[in-house]
């Protein structure tokens, strides 16, 4: 049995015979005046407490791309196992700002990784969705000789990846970004395919030929809550604006008719054989 959690934004949490993965945990969520003019940091205290909940032990973090929804908190969790730390050379960068050079499996693309308990993550060559006036924000790679604590905008997304997780005998498929491509996507298939949402309309192939290649059981949207407001289990989702969810889900039903769509709150747990 495998459990799973989404955790805001592209958070993931996996839990499986006591071990816990994640793939992109945010929990900082600065604010809007924060994130478009200061500095952006971690929230040691809500990072600390958010671990406390876990029901396993942390044994690994896969992380898809570096912009600091995905990225931020990073180095605080690094600090709290020393399993498989695994991202592309811009999440190396940031671990090296923070002292901790060496710690990132480094990933360009086509890696496969084995993890704790029997899981392995490949590593899919991607690339970022057009969200920000029909081009993908904050491109390139993290600056080495930026200072910390950088700004949002210093986050640079570096290389694209999509995890595909197995687990407990299900395929998981992380897409933690509007978009992919379609040469690196080909010969992967998976149960349970979580979908990230804002940019959907700019990529007209997301909603349709993504869902042909890799043929999801059951698909998972996500990444649609506004990362620069606060969110527990507990309260509605702040939902980013302009976003389309109804066009969204009539779009993917029509594309995957034989599919399963799940509409899940935040940290609410779901279960796969």
């Amino acid at each position: 049995m495998v459990n799973v959690r989404w955790t805001g934004t592209a958070g993931l949490e996996f839990t499986h015979e006591g071990q816990v993965i994640l793939i992109d945990p945010y929990h900082s969520r600065p604010g809007k005046f924060q994130v478009f003019f200061r500095h952006v940091s971690p929230k040691t205290d809500v990072i600390n407490k958010y671990l406390e909940s876990l029901t396993g032990q942390l044994s690994a973090i896969i992380v898809g791309h570096t912009h600091f929804d995905h990225a931020l908190d990073i180095p605080v969790f690094a600090e709290h196992f020393d399993g498989p730390l695994i991202g592309n050379a811009s999440l190396d960068t940031l671990m090296t700002m923070y002292g901790k050079s060496g710690r990132v499996t480094v990933c360009k693309g086509g890696e496969r990784v084995e993890l704790p308990g029997g899981a392995v993550v490949t590593v899919i060559p991607s690339t970022h969705g057009l969200v920000a006036f029909g081009r993908a924000p904050y491109p390139g790679e993290i600056n080495p000789a930026d200072r910390l604590p950088l700004k949002s905008n210093e986050y640079r997304h570096g290389t694209v990846l999509i995890p595909k997780l197995e687990v407990g005998g299900t395929v998981f498929m992380h897409m933690g970004s509007a978009n992919f491509a379609e040469s690196e996507l080909q010969g992967h298939y998976c149960d349970v395919l979580f979908m990230c949402v804002p940019g959907w309309k700019k990529i007209p192939g997301y909603t349709t030929r993504l869902l042909q290649i890799v043929k999801p059981k059951i698909i998972v949207p996500f990444h649609y809550d506004d990362f620069s407001a606060p969110m527990s289990p507990d309260m509605k989702v702040p939902t980013l604006p302009l976003q389309d969810m109804a066009g969204f889900l009539k779009k993917i039903s029509q594309s995957a008719p034989d599919a399963e769509i799940r509409q899940v709150r935040p940290f609410e747990s779901m279960s796969f054989k």
